[in-house]
């Protein structure tokens, strides 16, 4: 008799052997490597003068034509710290047995266009000091609102709010890391989708969006540390994990 995936996962101990432990590490690593990068992203424009949005054109193009490593730097460290959260993501599905589960299905597509959103935002980035260093201070200008205000009301609306809400029914269903994080990431994806259509009617809903990020940051780090702590059995699970 036919069985589905869900009912599958639910007759299967999700036994951890040598091999899935090292995986799950792996995973873990890239998850806090990942979030430390995004920190250092979003907490550096504090300490380095960085340009407020709105600023004008001509201000942007001198920042930028006397700062250019940082816009390079800036789209390096959120593309990269993007990057190993994902791994972090397709991981918990995977180590979930949900690659098959709708909910795991777009998880990893949400995932996808996250990571697809995160690198189009750091193009207008690494845009704006090319655009300043041949003189052009329209396109310098326009491309710092791209990627500054325009992205922030974007990056909620879908890319997180999905991520976050698939991830969460996934981990709900499989039990990998407990029902606090599994209720969590699924309070920040309403919230992350709320507060993205709140950006969009009301300037000032900015600061809930960074507040949320903050928020984000933090479950990775702790998703990456409770993945990681799992101890490895002597008893072989590759016919679980198939």
């Amino acid at each position: 008799m036919l069985q589905t995936n869900t009912e599958r996962r639910a007759t299967r101990p999700l036994t951890v052997d040598a091999a899935e432990h090292k995986e799950r590490v792996l995973a873990a690593v890239a998850g806090i490597l990942g979030a430390v990068l995004l920190v250092i992203y979003f907490t550096a424009p504090a300490f380095l003068g960085w340009p407020y949005a709105g600023a004008s054109a001509d201000t942007i193009t001198t920042y930028a034509n006397a700062n250019a490593a940082l816009f390079y730097g800036g789209a390096w460290l959120q593309v990269t710290g993007t990057l190993l959260c994902a791994v972090l993501f397709l991981a918990l599905v995977r180590h979930s047995r949900a690659a098959l589960d709708l909910s795991g299905m777009v998880t990893m597509v949400a995932t996808a266009v996250l990571l697809a959103t995160v690198v189009i935002e750091a193009a207008f980035l690494v845009a704006v000091p090319m655009a300043a260093s041949s003189g052009d201070a329209g396109t310098a200008g326009s491309m710092f609102t791209l990627s500054n205000g325009v992205f922030l009301r974007v990056f909620p609306l879908a890319p997180a709010s999905a991520t976050l809400i698939a991830l969460g029914l996934v981990l709900r269903e499989s039990n990998l890391l407990g029902p606090s994080l599994a209720a969590v990431a699924l309070g920040l994806g309403v919230a992350f989708e709320v507060g993205g259509v709140a950006a969009i009617a009301a300037p000032g809903a900015i600061v809930i969006l960074v507040g949320l990020s903050v928020a984000q940051v933090a479950w990775v780090i702790a998703a990456s540390v409770r993945l990681g702590m799992a101890a490895p059995t002597l008893t072989t699970a590759r016919g679980a994990r198939s």
